[in-house]
C-alpha cells in the first residue's frame, strides 16, 4: 500500500483535512467537533479511504450530505464538499502503479470546489446514488433489536446464576463457565460481522439503479468499496458511508475487530453530527452580535470572494493536427490492371508485371487468412469469458424489514386486484387479465427505485404494448403465431426509443396478441394497472428507506 505522504500533488484542500486534530482548538466553529471524531475514529481502520456523512430528514424524507469544513475555512464553497479522505485512492495517486489519469480526472471533480465542474449533491432519495443504496438496505431496527438482546441476556444470566446455586458451582469454576458461555454466547469474536462491504462497480452498472452522476464519479476515482453504518441518536438519524482500499488484504478489511471500530466509530460520528446543532445554538446565545453589523460584514466578504474568485475559461480543444498527406498505395489488384494495360505495348515487362502481381496476391491472401484467423481467436476468447460471467458481486439480500414491507405491499394490491377479477368474472361480460400486473407489483416493491419501475414507464409502456396488439388484431393475415412474434418485438423496442423501458409490458404484449380482447377489456387492464400505481405510491413511501416514485410523474 501507499501513504499520502508519497503523493507529490495532493489538493490544497485534502490537505488541511489531513492535518492533525490537536491544531484544532476548542474556540473554533461547531462544525469542527465533527472533524475531531472522525480524525480519532478514522486513525486506525485499516484500509480506509475515506468516508462522508448524511443524515435523514424526517420532514422531508431525503437524506442531506453533512459538509466537512475545515478550521478557519473562508472559502464559503468549503462548506459544499461532504467527502473525508483519509488516503487518496490509488487509482488517483500519482506515485501508484494502479494510476490512471481518468480516475485523478474524476477523483478531483468530487474534492475539488474550486473546478467549474465540481460536483456536488446536498440531498439524495432512498435508493438512489451510493448513501441512498446503502440507506435501503441498511436495518434500522438494529438499536431496538440491540437493546431487547441486553434484556434477554439479562435474564438468561439470571437463570444461569439460579443454576450455578443449585449445582453449588464456583465461579471460577469451568463447568460454570461453559454453562454462562452456552446460554449467553460471550465469545466476541464468534459474533457475526454487520458490516457488508458493497462494489461500487457493480452498484453503479447495475441497469435498475438510477443514474446518478456522482455514483459514476465514485466508482470511477478507485472508491470501489462501499460500506453504510446507520445511527440513530435519539431520533437524529442517519448513515456514516465508509470507503475501503480494495487492493487491502479483505480478511484485515473484514475482521472483526476492524468491523467493531468501523461501527463504533460510526455511533460516534453520528453523534458529533447529532451535537453540532446544539452546540452551534448554545455559543449564538453567547456570542450574539449586532444583527446590522454581522449583515454588513457578510455583504462585505461574500462581494471580495466573488470579485476575486478567478475565472475559468473552458478548453476549446486542440486543433487536429492531421500530419503529412496520405501516400498512394499500389496493391495487387491495381498491378494486375497495369499487367493487362503493358500486354498490348510489351510482353515481357507485363509479364514480369503479371508475376509479381501474382506474388503480391498470394501474400495479401495469406495476411487477409491469417488476420481473420487471429481476429476469429480474440472474439471467441473474448465470448467465452463473457460467458464465464462478469466481476460484480452478488447483491445482498433484503433484511425483515423491508421484506415485510414487500409482503404488505403485494399481498394489499392483489387483494384487491383479484377481488375485482372475480367480480368481473361474474358477469360474464368482461374480465381483467391479471398476469402481468404480479410483474409489475414485484418491480414496485422489490426495485422501488430502479427507472423500470417507475409510474411514468409502467403507464405508458403497457398503453403501448395494449395500442400495438389493437392494431396488429386488424391484420387478418396474421395468425397468432406472427403476432406473438411481432408484439413484443415492436414494444420492446419503441419502449426503449422512447426511454419508457417496463418489462411487464412485453409480458402484456404477448398476452393481449393471443386472443382478440376488446377495447372494454384493455381499459380495465390500464385501470388495475393504476390501481397497482396508487398502492405503491401509498405504501412505499411509508417506509424510510423507500422513495416511490424517484421521478417526476410525466
Amino acid at each position: 500500500s501507499f501513504n499520502n505522504s508519497s503523493s507529490g500533488m495532493i489538493p490544497p484542500e485534502l490537505s488541511m483535512q489531513q492535518q492533525q486534530p490537536e491544531m484544532m482548538q476548542t474556540q473554533q466553529e461547531p462544525m469542527d467537533i465533527l472533524l475531531q471524531s472522525v480524525f480519532a475514529c478514522t486513525a486506525n481502520i485499516f484500509g480506509l479511504y475515506g468516508l462522508e456523512v448524511w443524515k435523514f430528514d424526517q420532514k422531508s424524507g431525503f437524506l442531506t450530505s453533512t459538509p466537512m469544513m475545515p478550521p478557519n475555512a473562508l472559502d464559503v464553497k468549503q462548506h459544499r464538499r461532504s467527502l473525508f479522505i483519509k488516503r487518496i485512492p490509488q487509482e488517483a495517486d500519482y506515485n501508484s502503479p494502479n494510476y490512471n489519469p481518468s480516475a485523478r480526472d474524476a477523483f478531483e471533480r468530487l474534492t475539488v470546489t474550486t473546478r467549474l465542474d465540481y460536483c456536488s449533491k446536498n440531498a439524495t432519495d432512498p435508493g438512489v446514488g451510493v448513501a441512498g443504496a446503502l440507506w435501503s438496505e441498511s436495518n434500522n431496527s438494529s438499536v431496538l433489536s440491540t437493546g431487547a438482546l441486553a434484556v434477554v441476556q439479562s435474564g438468561v444470566q439470571t437463570l444461569s446464576d439460579k443454576i450455578s446455586d443449585k449445582l453449588h458451582l464456583h465461579i471460577s469454576d469451568p463447568l460454570n463457565r461453559s454453562i454462562r458461555d452456552m446460554v449467553l454466547g460471550q465469545d466476541n469474536e464468534q459474533v457475526s460481522n454487520r458490516v457488508l462491504w458493497r462494489d461500487i462497480n457493480s452498484l453503479a452498472e447495475d441497469p435498475d439503479q438510477p443514474y446518478d452522476e456522482r455514483l459514476q464519479l465514485i466508482a470511477k476515482a478507485g472508491f470501489a468499496l462501499a460500506a453504510g453504518i446507520s445511527f440513530n441518536i435519539r431520533g437524529f438519524k442517519g448513515i456514516v458511508v465508509f470507503f475501503a482500499n480494495p487492493h487491502a488484504d479483505m480478511k484485515k478489511l473484514s475482521d472483526n475487530t476492524n468491523s467493531k471500530l468501523i461501527e463504533f466509530a460510526a455511533q460516534v460520528i453520528g453523534s458529533a453530527v447529532a451535537v453540532r446543532v446544539p452546540l452551534q445554538n448554545a455559543k449564538l446565545l453567547q456570542t450574539r452580535r449586532p444583527i446590522s453589523n454581522w449583515k454588513i460584514l457578510r455583504v462585505k466578504i461574500l462581494a471580495v470572494i466573488k470579485f476575486q474568485r478567478p475565472i475559468h475559461v473552458k478548453n476549446r480543444g486542440r486543433s487536429r493536427s492531421w500530419g503529412s498527406p496520405s501516400l498512394r498505395r499500389s496493391d495487387s489488384f491495381h498491378m494486375l490492371r497495369r499487367a493487362a494495360s503493358v500486354a498490348l505495348i510489351n510482353r515481357e515487362e507485363s509479364f514480369k508485371i503479371l508475376s509479381e502481381a501474382t506474388a503480391r496476391l498470394k501474400s495479401d491472401v495469406k495476411k487477409s487468412v491469417v488476420d481473420i484467423q487471429h481476429q476469429s481467436k480474440v472474439k471467441t476468447i473474448k465470448w467465452w469469458q463473457k460467458v464465464q460471467g462478469g466481476h460484480a458481486s452478488i447483491p445482498p439480500s433484503f433484511n425483515n424489514t423491508q421484506c415485510l414491507w414487500t409482503f404488505t405491499g403485494v399481498l394489499s394490491t392483489h387483494v384487491v386486484l383479484s377481488r375485482l377479477a372475480c367480480f368481473l368474472a361474474r358477469g360474464g361480460q368482461y374480465r381483467l387479465v391479471i398476469g402481468p400486473l404480479g410483474a409489475l407489483t414485484t418491480l414496485q416493491y422489490n426495485l422501488t427505485a430502479a427507472p423500470a419501475s417507475q409510474p411514468r414507464n409502467a403507464f405508458f409502456a403497457q398503453g403501448i404494448a395494449l395500442c400495438t396488439c389493437y392494431l396488429l388484431h386488424k391484420f387478418p393475415g396474421l395468425d397468432v403465431y406472427h403476432r406473438c412474434t411481432l408484439a413484443p418485438t415492436i414494444v420492446a423496442t419503441l419502449t426503449a426509443r422512447l426511454g419508457l423501458i417496463h418489462p411487464p409490458a412485453g409480458a402484456t404484449s404477448v398476452v393481449f396478441s393471443i386472443e382478440n380482447y376488446g377495447i372494454e377489456e384493455m381499459i380495465l387492464f390500464l385501470v388495475g394497472n393504476l390501481i397497482a400505481i396508487v398502492f405503491a405510491v401509498t405504501i412505499n413511501n411509508m417506509s424510510e428507506k423507500r422513495q416511490y416514485p424517484t421521478t417526476k410523474w410525466i
